[in-house]
């Protein structure tokens, strides 16, 4: 069993609906509090080695006029949050991103739990980004 394969397994003994493009991608949406739906991409490595990266792209695009304070508000977010790191690509998009490196017997609960935290800190940090965006 592939690392995806056993983190999908454990999503369908949870009940998690998911999607998988390919055999090193998941993608797992979630309705949360303060961001309309946080979708976190889960991708694993294609050798096996236990590496895996979760992914949230498009939390916000910012306009030239407010790239500075989006990077500063990223700073602040990757100041307070230890697990995962904020960024603007090269789009002008808020994204987070994080990754571990997984054991291939629990995969599937060391995942999950990942998977939630990722998903809390972004919703967390939601506002904070919103406010860079509009304010």
């Amino acid at each position: 069993m592939t690392y995806l394969q056993g983190f999908t397994s454990y999503l369908e003994e949870k009940g998690i609906k998911y999607t998988t493009d390919d055999e090193t991608k998941v993608r797992v949406s979630f309705n949360v509090d303060n961001a309309p739906s946080i979708a976190v991409n889960v991708f694993f490595d294609k050798e096996g080695a236990g590496k895996v990266r979760f992914v949230v792209w498009s939390i916000g695009k910012f306009p030239d006029a407010k790239l500075a304070a989006g990077m500063a508000a990223c700073n602040a977010l990757n100041a307070k949050y230890r697990w995962v790191k904020f960024y603007i690509d090269s789009d002008n998009e808020g994204c987070a991103d994080m990754d571990a490196i997984v054991d291939e017997e629990t995969v599937g609960p060391e995942c999950y739990e990942l998977l939630l935290r990722m998903v809390n800190i972004v919703d967390e940090a939601y506002p904070e980004i919103m406010r860079a965006l509009y304010a």
